[in-house]
């Protein structure tokens, strides 16, 4: 069955498609500072000037050379920078000077972080067209789900050994896999992959052929090349995914929806989209959930006529085609106080009977509990802050623990790409709760 069209308008044409893939929007704010301190700023000044950062659980101490020029070309997008007046040299020398928008950008980031990222998201949606755009298709994919789709990876349970390079024979393990990692994903959450098997499983084989084409990308070992099937499988499924969902096209529509000739993204870059639009708080999206094999992400965002105030906050300066203004989900701790107390609560008893201990992950336990109710990360960590703070009450009396504790698997490998609960600026990954008697102690603080 064909998904239902939202429009039949297209989006308007992008001002630019080069998008730099860093992920810390903080390196936006830092530039402008350094540009109104030193009253201009090049690629190599910035580079030299930018501070060392946590990124999720990973220290950068130094951000590449190519990741500054994306970020001044950025700047300059946003009418933020701009070269100083009479220097003729090429972007990456040349001295860049903060402009009087930029000045009033950087101003609202130091009094405003949140009024800061609406601005941010404002500008890249001028640019870009992609986050309007991501929104409107995650909900086109699956309108009965509330936007939740699923990207598929091959089972963790699937691990081949290596295989020569020159080995590149699609054989019936790997059609066998690429339909398990469908069916797993439809088992997870209904209509998250509506791709047909059939469609699924060419666009992964073209997906693998050309993977298996490219050379080595380094010779210096010695002996022959190997791969390993589960990562180049993983890739051509992320290939074929981002294409078949996100192309200009919507998969089994007749019209395009995004302008131009190109694809609005590639898998590279969907990768970069997804940490952004996640710190914009547009969306939620996770690698790590428990029951899914991939990538799960879903909006925290909609584009409708209107919407409750104490639920949505209106960003009026992005509309859809069609006319409808964009809104994000930021319910109130008065309205989310209930729910957000029992969805905690029973996600972590269901954590804490699988792994058979008190305390637990809280980056799972935030990955399901912003799932049930659509929360954004930054609402999370906000939420359990007040948890924290309240806890215990009368009518919930249960003490909470939080701890700051790093396990091995959260320190190195891809588990250093997830990001962290904070709590005041402090990255925090377990969580213990545990259901107190109802005495005399409870209900005195529960009247303070």
């Amino acid at each position: 069955m064909k998904p239902k069209r939202l429009h039949n308008e297209q989006w308007p044409v992008p001002r630019s498609r080069e998008v730099g893939l860093f992920t810390d929007l903080t390196l936006y704010a830092e530039a402008l500072a350094l540009a109104q301190e030193y009253g201009a700023v090049t690629v190599s000044l910035l580079q030299r000037d930018l501070g060392q950062r946590m990124q999720k659980m990973r220290l950068v101490l130094r951000q590449s050379e190519r990741t500054v020029e994306r970020l001044m070309r950025e700047l300059r997008y946003f009418d933020w920078l701009k070269p100083r007046s009479g220097s003729a040299e090429k972007l990456t020398i040349a001295p860049h000077m903060i402009t009087p928008e930029g000045q009033q950008a950087f101003t609202l980031s130091r009094k405003d972080a949140r009024a800061f990222r609406r601005l941010l998201t404002v500008k890249m949606q001028q640019v870009y067209v992609i986050p309007g755009w991501f929104i409107a298709r995650l909900w086109q994919i699956n309108p009965e789900g509330q936007g939740e789709v699923i990207l598929p990876d091959p089972l963790d349970d699937w691990q081949p050994s290596s295989r020569d390079w020159n080995d590149t024979t699609w054989n019936e393990t790997l059609h066998t896999q690429t339909l398990v990692a469908a069916q797993q994903a439809r088992k997870a959450s209904l209509n998250a992959f509506p791709i047909r098997d059939e469609d699924w499983l060419s666009a992964v084989q073209r997906a693998w052929n050309r993977l298996s084409n490219l050379k080595p990308r380094s010779q210096r070992k010695r002996g022959p090349a190997s791969y390993s099937p589960r990562t180049r499988l993983a890739l051509a499924m992320r290939e074929a995914s981002v294409g078949l969902l996100f192309d200009r096209v919507p998969y089994e529509a007749d019209e395009p929806d995004f302008p131009g000739n190109r694809p609005p993204i590639y898998p590279r870059t969907f990768m970069g989209w997804c940490p952004r639009l996640e710190a914009l708080e547009m969306i939620f999206y996770t690698d790590w959930h428990p029951w899914v094999a991939g990538r799960l992400l879903f909006p925290t965002s909609v584009f409708r006529s209107t919407a409750p105030e104490e639920r949505f906050e209106p960003l009026g300066e992005i509309r859809h085609p069609n006319g409808n203004p964009f809104w994000l989900h930021q319910p109130t701790w008065n309205i989310m106080r209930i729910p957000f107390l029992s969805t905690l609560i029973s996600v972590h008893q269901q954590q804490a009977m699988r792994s058979g201990a008190l305390y637990v992950s809280l980056l799972d336990v935030r990955d399901e509990v912003c799932r049930q109710l659509r929360l954004s990360s930054l609402r999370f960590d906000r939420f359990l802050e007040q948890v924290v703070r309240e806890l215990p009450i009368s009518d919930f009396p249960w003490s909470v623990a939080i701890e700051t504790d790093i396990r091995e698997e959260q320190s190195s490998g891809a588990g250093q790409l997830r990001r962290p609960v904070y709590l005041r600026g402090v990255p925090h990954t377990l969580i213990a709760l545990a259901h107190l008697p109802q005495d005399s102690e409870v209900k005195e603080r529960s009247v303070l």
